[in-house]
This record gives structure tokens, sequence and C-alpha cells, in this order.
């Protein structure tokens, strides 16, 4: 270390003659900085998770409803004007030909599904091909409707049907099983014998994490229920269905206010009594309870640094009494301020720099063996976060020694040196 500056020589000796307090302070360190990581990955992680779902639900969509009950499930409220009827959906969708994705009419029904495993009441939808915009996450295994796809006209004939990856599961076990696997249905006290095409891939991370959940009595309603995408979706009969609802889907989020006056405007033309449901809205609630949510997590992580710097200071404030009187030796030798200063700032740098890999491994770890199998989503620590994180360390290092250095600066070498007995 001879050839080391004078400032830097004195911070790594310091450091090696005290090992016991360098490692309490590297400890400090990286428990600190481990929190802050678990903590910041945590809320991050559970904000995309949320949104990657959000998006999967369709956060351009925007409803045209019937006033209906389905089960005890109520949607809309019943309006002045006339219902929603099938040459309103033709209308609606020759005048938004263009700038939306897809204009689906469909009809939601209570029904039930029988198979070797076992009877599963459920909703089953009839709507139309161009309803697979709606589906985000696409398809697990086959594929939606199509065109060609139609009611048989001999009831004893199979019907087409694409089915949900949940529904799926509890009805064959494995989901991609089900692929060209016959159903038993019932639907308005008829029944029907359905072929299934395609398995739609579940959009909810939630609804795997819903078994607790679902195994209460309350959970059993239909409300309930519809977290878990448990639907059968079967061809749209052109002249035979009636629309409960209409599902428009917008290119992106920026586009759904034009379609909304627009579809205001045809309403009110066409005095139709319908209840208009903008996705958006309630999307945008959403993700400004996320990031009030987020607004916590980084309030905390302020005040885990804070408790961090506190903790350093009283360490390091510690470890200057023990070296009083050699810093006054020092000074008496002729040593200026700077150079008794310094090497303590230095020391709580060099602590904070080798505890910033140690408490980011730790930090991980907690993420990846106690959180994410708990809370059921992947973490995610941002690049900027972890500099950030590191930098904010690497200050409250320098911080934490600045109270002490502060008063090795004021030190009287006569003072201190005639307290001394054996002088």
């Amino acid at each position: 270390m001879r050839g080391l500056p004078g400032p830097i020589r004195n911070s790594v000796l310091s450091i090696v003659r005290h090992p016991l307090r360098s490692f309490l302070v590297v400890l400090t360190f990286a428990l600190g900085l481990a929190s802050v990581v678990a903590i910041v990955g945590t809320i991050e992680g559970g904000r995309r998770t949320i949104s990657h779902d959000l998006e999967a639900l369709g956060t351009d969509l925007v409803a045209v409803i019937n006033p209906l009950k389905l089960g005890s499930l109520s949607i809309g409220v019943r309006t002045e004007g006339r219902p929603l009827e099938q040459a309103d959906v033709t209308s609606i969708q020759q005048q938004l030909q263009g700038v939306t994705d897809s204009v689906s009419p469909i009809r939601i029904d209570l029904g039930l599904s029988s198979t070797q495993r076992g009877t599963m009441r459920h909703t089953i939808i009839a709507t139309i091909p161009e309803f697979i915009s709606v589906l985000r996450p696409g398809m697990l295994a086959g594929r939606f409707l199509q065109h060609q796809d139609r009611w048989p006209t001999d009831d004893s004939d199979e019907t087409p049907a694409a089915i949900d990856e949940a529904l799926a599961v509890i009805l064959f076990g494995d989901p991609v099983t089900a692929i060209g696997q016959k159903v038993r249905c019932i639907r308005d006290g008829r029944g029907f014998n359905a072929r299934i095409l395609g398995v739609v891939k579940d959009p909810l991370l939630l609804r795997q994490y819903m078994s607790a959940f679902d195994s209460t009595s309350s959970a059993r309603s239909i409300p309930a229920r519809r977290l878990q995408f448990l639907n059968l979706y079967l061809p749209w009969r052109q002249n035979q269905d009636q629309p409960q609802l209409l599902l428009v889907d917008a290119p992106g989020i920026d586009d759904v206010e034009e379609i909304v006056v627009r579809l205001e405007k045809i309403i009110a033309r066409e005095k139709l009594g319908v209840f208009l449901h903008v996705q958006k809205t309630w999307t945008s609630v959403v993700l400004d309870i996320i990031d009030r949510f987020s607004g916590l997590g980084h309030f905390i992580w302020i005040l885990d640094l804070v408790v961090v710097l506190i903790l350093t200071g009283t360490i390091s404030l510690l470890a200057i009494d023990e070296s009083l009187e050699e810093v006054a030796l020092r000074r008496a030798e002729g040593a200026t301020v700077l150079e008794v200063v310094l090497p303590v700032l230095m020391e709580g740098m060099w602590l904070s720099l080798a505890a910033m890999v140690p408490g980011i491994l730790i930090g991980k770890l907690i993420l990846q063996q106690g959180i994410e199998p708990v809370l059921g989503w992947s973490s995610w620590l941002p690049p900027r976060m972890i500099v950030g994180t590191c930098f904010g360390l690497l200050m409250t290092g320098i911080l934490g020694s600045m109270l002490p250095a502060l008063r090795v600066a004021k030190l009287d070498p006569a003072a201190v040196l005639g307290g001394r007995r054996d002088l």
C-alpha cells in the first residue's frame, strides 16, 4: 500500500484494522440495498403483470349493451329507447368500417356442458369470427371460429365451437387434448353436441391463483366465475340470434374517444335504449391506483435509505470514538484537516461499494425464493432503478461518514491527548 496516496492508504488501513466494524457496515449496506431491491422488484413486477393482464382483457374496447340480467349479474341500466337489434349491428359495422379492428355482436347465455369428467355450468357466447381480435392472448391450440363454421341444419350433427383454457381444464384436464373432443351442451333448454376446434389462451394470470377463492360458496356465482373466463364460443346464427351487446375493438387506446363520439351520435340518431361502456375508463382508474401503489413503494425505498444512513452514521461515529487518539496524534504531527477527514469519507465509500453486489444478489434471492412464489407474478428490476439505488447507496455511505468526519475536523489534538492517562 506504500504506493497509494495518503488518504486512500489510510482509509484502506482503517478497514483492515477493524474487520468486525467494517463487516457490520457492509452488512448494513447490503441488507438495506436488498430490501430496496425486493420492494421495487415486487412493485414494478406487479405493475407490469397487472398492466399486461389489462392489455389482455382489452384496454381499447367499447361495448354497446342492451340492459340484461345474466344470473345474478346485471349489465347496464334500462334507458329510454328501443333495444339494439341485428339491423343496427349491420348499420354500425358499415358506419365504423375502416376505423375499428372489429365490430362483433355477442349473445350470452348460461349453459351446461358435460364430458366424461362431469358437468359444468358456465357461459355460452355466440359471436362472429371477427371476435378473435378481442382475444388478445390468442389461441392456446387449434383455431377460433371461421366463416365456414356454422350451426348444422340437422340437430343430430355437431356444432363447431371454441373453448376457454380454464373451462377446457375443468372438462378435459389437459386443455390441449380438448381439440377434436365432443361436448354435450344445453342452451335455452335445448341440447346439442359441440365439437371443439380451438382453445383460447387464458388472459389472466390472476385466475391461476384463485383456487382458494373459488372454493367458497360465494365464488360459485357467475360474476365471480366470469373472472375465470369459463366460456364456450359458438357461431352466430344470422337470422335467429339477437345481440345482447356489440363489442367494438378500437385499433388503439388513442382511437377510443373518436369511436365513442361516433357511437353516441348513432345511438342518439337511432334512439337506442342501450348502455355505452368504455373499457378505457375503468382501465385508467386501475392504472391510477397502480401508480399510487408505486408511489408508496418509492416512499418506502427512500425511508429505507434513510434508515441505512442513520445506522451507518451511528456505526461510523462509534468507530471514530475508537480512533480519536490516533487521529489526534496525526494532527499533532502536522496532518491537515483534509488529510484526516478524507480517509473517513473514503472508508464509507469503499464499504458501500463492497456491499452493492451482495445486496443486489440477496435482494434477487428474496424475490425469487420468497416473494414470487407467494404473489404469483414475476419480479422486474428496471435498470435505471438498479443504477439509481446503487448511486443512492454510495451517497448514503458518504453521508453516513459525514458526521464522524465533521467531528474529526473540529478535533483539538491537545484536548484529546491531554485526556490520556498514560501521557
